[in-house]
């Protein structure tokens, strides 16, 4: 909303956007303020010492009471108030005055007979008006895409108030966005389809449609002359899709619309709890709450609520004791770590967040994993896959994939593959042994996890660590071994030159000196420094030359 508006200081005229400013900007107002109490302090100190009134003033208003009219200035003279405030007042008619051309005069007698009829004093509640923006009625209409009528009997129906100023007629704005936003929402076409659609896919005359939609009552949404309705509904009445509820997804019809993989899927649905059950041999998930739970993770606002969930979280970099992390958990049960994780979300067990990593309750891992009492034995020539990709060091995806195109026999025992052993030596016993081609190196190697596991890294932030620093790396069956003394300095800056060379940390620890005093330093007596990685090191022997040439 723009309104034309004088400023009650400057006069300056200026556009304002709520029917409460008064002034053209900040600073005006600052200004008036202090104009304020500047005479509000004057006028008390000059009440309390009457003595110490100038004779200029009491001159004049000697002179303002011996006068019959008054021009505007002067009887806010006379009033002790602002030229503002008696305009006011004469708009509203509480004063009476005679306007001529050029001047406006008032009877000092009507402001003395103001007095006698005043009305009796109300204290004030002390409610604050709070500054709210408005909408003019084409300003609905063109933002709304509806028309004028629509907008007054939308108004009336959800009891949205008027505000009246001159001739014009103003709308909450808050009040507006709230019941007018479905007007303008987008449509997913994916769900829903217009009439035309309808009468083009299902050969349907448009009373037809109409008769059917009604007699079935298909929900709909209506954007002025537009009306959509549900797909979901309409080609389950039709027979086009298997008789689902149509408050209800389908992986499918997730995957047709979101674009998400199964796995994708499961991660959501497990993760955030959303209602699901079994229909023959579809899952089917709750419509609404699987939209509400992607519109959040689509929001900005998602990530810092997610912020404001760690930090309330208990921060520790030490794993308690009992508790234990998926991969220990799927070598202790001889499962894969993808299995270990679906167990655990499946029995909704309790977890730590600790250095990127969940860890769980060794307890209650045990007594998930057994509350089922039927017991059973392995077979001794039988082995599971994480053992096999333990012994011939290979990935436990590698060995599924070997297994498979080998077809290697197999047996399954309460969800778990077991393999047989003569096979899978028969498949895989070409292999050296990993410890063997690692050991003849003079450099010391570890793998991946174990660079994750020792520097309590991510993976990404492990595959992010040796690529800036290109970390010395060599690959042995499948396995990427990564040279541990280049990462120890890429984890450590100076490491390598920590003979010759300082860090600024240690040029603080060491000389008591700031971080702004070590650059500013290094800047003006010309010390000797070199890069490593993000860090910058300092020569040893400059650093102490700079130190004794600023103390003497």
């Amino acid at each position: 909303m723009e309104i034309q508006k004088r400023c009650k200081y400057c006069g300056k005229l200026f556009i304002a956007h709520t029917l409460a400013t008064q002034y053209c900007s900040r600073q005006c107002n600052g200004k008036d303020y202090k104009r304020k109490m500047r005479e509000k302090e004057i006028s008390d100190y000059l009440e309390s010492n009457p003595q110490d009134v100038p004779a200029e003033v009491s001159s004049q208003k000697s002179v303002l009471e011996q006068k019959r009219f008054l021009t505007p200035r002067e009887a806010a003279a006379y009033l002790g108030i602002g030229k503002s405030s008696v305009y006011r007042e004469l708009a509203s008619g509480l004063i009476k005055a005679v306007q001529m051309k050029g001047k406006t005069l008032i009877r000092r007698k009507d402001i003395d007979g103001l007095f006698d009829r005043a009305k009796e004093y109300q204290t004030r509640t002390g409610k604050i008006h709070e500054k709210r923006e408005y909408y003019t009625v084409s300003q609905i209409v063109n933002k709304f895409h509806t028309t004028r009528r629509a907008v007054w009997n939308r108004c009336e129906k959800y009891g949205i108030k008027k505000v009246y100023q001159g001739r014009n007629t103003f709308y909450d704005k808050a009040l507006v966005d709230i019941h007018f936003a479905e007007l303008i929402a987008e449509v997913d076409m994916n769900d829903y389809y217009t009439i035309d659609q309808i009468m083009e896919k299902f050969s349907m005359s448009h009373a037809a449609v109409l008769s059917f939609v009604q007699r079935n009552d298909i929900p709909r949404i209506t954007q002025g002359r537009k009306v959509y309705y549900s797909r979901a509904h309409i080609d389950t009445f039709k027979g086009e899709r298997e008789n689902v509820d149509p408050l209800y997804y389908t992986y499918k019809d997730i995957h047709e619309k979101y674009k998400l993989s199964k796995d994708q899927i499961n991660y959501y649905v497990h993760n955030y709890n959303i209602p699901n059950h079994k229909q023959g041999r579809l899952t089917i998930v709750e419509r609404n709450s699987f939209d509400r739970i992607i519109k959040e993770r689509m929001s900005t606002s998602f990530l810092d609520k997610e912020v404001e969930k760690r930090k309330k979280q208990k921060k520790t970099d030490k794993v308690p004791d009992g508790y234990i992390s998926i991969k220990q958990i799927a070598e202790q049960y001889g499962i894969t770590e993808k299995a270990a994780q679906a167990k655990t979300r499946e029995g909704k067990l309790e977890k730590l967040f600790i250095k990127h990593r969940n860890y769980f309750n060794a307890n209650a891992v045990e007594q998930l994993f057994n509350r089922d009492p039927e017991k059973f034995d392995v077979p001794e020539d039988y082995i599971t896959a994480q053992k096999i990709a333990e012994r011939f060091k290979i990935t436990v995806h590698h060995v599924h994939g070997r297994t498979r195109e080998a077809k290697v026999p197999r047996i399954t025992i309460k969800h778990i593959n077991f393999y047989e052993l003569k096979a899978v030596e028969e498949l895989f016993g070409h292999r050296v042994p990993v410890s063997e081609s690692v050991e003849g190196d003079s450099i010391e190697w570890i793998t991946g996890e174990q660079i994750e596991e020792l520097y309590g890294l991510s993976t990404a932030a492990r595959r992010t660590l040796v690529s800036r620093h290109k970390i010395l790396s060599k690959k042995v069956h499948e396995t990427t071994f990564y040279s541990k003394a280049d990462v120890e300095y890429a984890r450590n800056p100076g490491l390598k030159d920590q003979k010759d060379y300082y860090t600024v940390e240690q040029i603080k620890e060491k000389f008591g000196l700031s971080r702004e005093e070590v650059y500013s330093l290094a800047r003006y007596k010309n010390i000797q420094k070199k890069r490593d990685g993000r860090f910058t090191l300092f020569l040893k022997e400059d650093v102490i030359r700079a130190i004794h040439e600023r103390k003497q």
